[in-house]
């Protein structure tokens, strides 16, 4: 995508105030919650969730901007943030029960915003250059976030996610985790390609 068309950029804003205002009532709550401002970021960020949906919001405030980035940060984007709605509905989403305006974020982050950014590069993403080469691009975030994640757990004894809880299912149940992360990661980055390979 060289160029972004004025409905694109009207969708990009749409999708940047929703995920704004899905912030800002989290971080409100989270507040009332940890009792700071401080101890809400230091909360939040550990989750792979909300570092990916921030991404998404700056990206997307960027191209209702008329600031085009590149294909392969779009692509390494659309994949983590579908990642994102993939590994809650399909492993996290019964293992927590949320109610009231937690219930509001919850599916924000999880559904409302993941969909949204899918379907807006369904329609307006993609670029004529993309090349299959260009799906290595998709982990680099991840693997990046699986570092951080497990050394932030060594140290504080807490970790985001329980398929990257180290301490409760071992190294070898991690390694297996992982290496299955990956093959999915590939697998959403492919179909991704394709469909940028297939509007072109």
């Amino acid at each position: 995508m060289n160029a972004i068309t004025p409905a694109a950029r009207i969708s990009a804003g749409v999708i940047a105030i929703v995920s704004l205002a899905t912030f800002a009532l989290q971080i409100a709550l989270s507040v009332e919650k940890t009792g700071s401002l401080f101890g809400a970021f230091a909360a939040l960020s550990r989750y792979f969730t909300i570092l990916t949906n921030a991404a998404v919001t700056v990206v997307m405030l960027r191209l209702a901007l008329g600031r085009v980035p590149g294909h392969r940060l779009m692509l390494a984007l659309v994949t983590a943030i579908a990642m994102v709605g993939i590994v809650f509905h399909a492993v996290l989403a019964d293992l927590q029960t949320f109610s009231g305006l937690d219930a509001v974020t919850n599916q924000g982050f999880h559904t409302v915003i993941p969909a949204l950014t899918v379907l807006w590069w369904v329609v307006f993403g993609g670029t004529p250059g993309i090349l299959w080469r260009d799906l290595a691009w998709v982990l680099p975030w991840p693997v990046v976030y699986t570092a951080y994640a497990l050394v932030r757990g060594a140290v504080t004894g807490a970790y985001p996610y329980p398929f990257l809880d180290v301490a409760q299912i071992g190294g070898l149940m991690l390694g297996v985790n992982v290496l299955a992360l990956t093959a999915i990661f590939l697998v959403v980055g492919a179909i991704f390609v394709g469909i940028a390979k297939a509007r072109r």
